[in-house]
């Protein structure tokens, strides 16, 4: 079957971020569908274009084609950011109608809704089934994330947006339980979501062998205070890494370094927040090939959320996934409805934002016996394959897309009903 997707802000697996769609669309390349990934040439991360001399081109990466495409250049997030967005949906409808190909599904997947509303465009001219894919809840994180009021255009804006590409949809992904309610809550018949969390490549457990270009640096970290706690990923607001830095002061020296690899917008105001603690450290982002084995030099794992009522709908941390594979142990700072660390035995969690007790559980975790690191490892690794395993996620992902229903011209066909019961819409 011919799949296409809709993602501003998709990654090759070489790339550092997320690359939920890649290894989705990389398991059902081997089992020979074609999958086709629409995404902006423009690293919002990085706000770089990823190939200078180009900015609208097609790239084969093991079979999975992505189409990359010019989007408005930003910086932060004003007002160009949303044009950034809207120019992603003018480029995605030129570049699909353009295409001769004709796909048997559509995704669009949020971030941004834009990206939902071309796949619909796109869908009724190609006569494709139409699947939503919400992985982040606009406006509701505009409102609690962006402190933005509910009367606020943009969250006016994209608040009909997400009622009208959610309605139209044949089917609805989301990556976080309790968006099943949410969606429900917004009149969305609850038959038709169905939770896909992120996932990870098992075999990407080999990676732990393979040398980190932080070796050295941290070996010498780890002579000097004893003992490493680490944190891989974005440096940005909802991370709320500013309770990771203020937990220096309640931790000495000699008990433990704080190491903070990645990059964001926040990383400037941190760094300057941590030059009162001597054991606190910045790296900048590393390859995502070297990440694991980064992470296994770490005797503790941090993961720190901000205390707010999104996430009474749950989380899908990616980085989360990377971590119960390394198997070390895990101090989570954060009120969600899906507590995976407490569900996998993975470590540790606490209250969110909370400084204090961010020190108390990390000293906790920093003493645990090799035999209570063992059972960790073991039980992490458990939890990460029965639920995040990518080959098993995508095959969900294939039987959504495999959706059909009869179009008004075709009076003689009859919709197939999706037959997922064994795993349903919760999880």
């Amino acid at each position: 079957m011919k799949i296409w997707i809709l993602n501003h802000v998709a990654l090759k697996p070489s790339e550092t971020g997320i690359t939920r769609h890649y290894d989705i669309a990389n398991e059902l390349v081997k089992q020979k569908h074609e999958v086709t990934i629409f995404a902006s040439s423009f690293l919002a991360y990085r706000y770089v274009f990823r190939n200078r001399r180009k900015t609208n081109y097609t790239e084969n990466v093991n079979g999975v084609l992505f189409e990359w495409m010019w989007t408005l250049p930003y910086k932060g997030n004003g007002i160009l950011r949303v044009f950034n967005m809207i120019s992603y949906f003018f480029m995605a409808l030129w570049r699909g109608l353009l295409s001769k190909e004709k796909p048997d599904a559509v995704v669009g997947s949020s971030v941004h809704l834009f990206a939902c509303l071309a796949a619909y465009v796109l869908s009724r001219f190609k006569k494709a089934t139409y699947i939503v894919e919400i992985r982040d809840l606009w406006p509701q994180t505009l409102i609690d994330l962006g402190k933005m009021s509910k009367r606020h255009p943009a969250v006016l804006l994209f608040g009909m947006l997400e009622k009208f590409v959610c309605r139209r949809a044949d089917q609805i992904i989301v990556t976080l339980p309790g968006a099943v309610d949410y969606l429900r809550n917004l009149g969305i018949a609850e038959d038709k979501i169905h939770v896909i969390p992120n996932g990870i490549v098992m075999n990407r457990e080999k990676e732990k062998s393979r040398p980190s270009p932080l070796a050295q640096s941290l070996s010498l970290l780890k002579k000097k205070h004893g003992k490493l706690a680490m944190y891989v990923g974005s440096h940005g607001d909802a991370n709320a890494l500013h309770t990771v830095i203020e937990s220096a002061k309640f931790l000495s020296e000699s008990e433990v370094a704080l190491i903070l690899i990645g990059d964001g917008p926040m990383k400037e105001s941190l760094q300057k927040a941590a030059k009162a603690y001597s054991h606190v450290y910045f790296f900048d982002s590393i390859p995502k090939k070297a990440v694991l084995s980064t992470l296994c030099l770490a005797d503790v794992l941090l993961i720190s959320m901000r205390d707010a009522p999104l996430y009474q709908y749950g989380m899908s941390l990616n980085k989360l996934n990377d971590y119960m594979l390394c198997g070390k142990p895990i101090l989570f700072a954060g009120n969600v409805a899906n507590d995976i660390v407490t569900e996998a035995k993975a470590g540790l969690t606490i209250a969110p934002e909370r400084p204090g007790a961010f020190a108390d559980g990390l000293r906790s975790l920093l003493s645990l016996s090799e035999e209570e690191l063992q059972e960790i490892a073991a039980t992490s690794y458990a939890y990460v394959n029965d639920h995040h395993n990518i080959e098993r996620l995508a095959q969900r992902f294939l039987a959504i897309c495999s959706y059909k229903e009869a179009y008004p011209e075709d009076e003689e066909a009859v919709p197939c009903q999706l037959s997922i019961s064994k795993w349903g819409s919760r999880q």
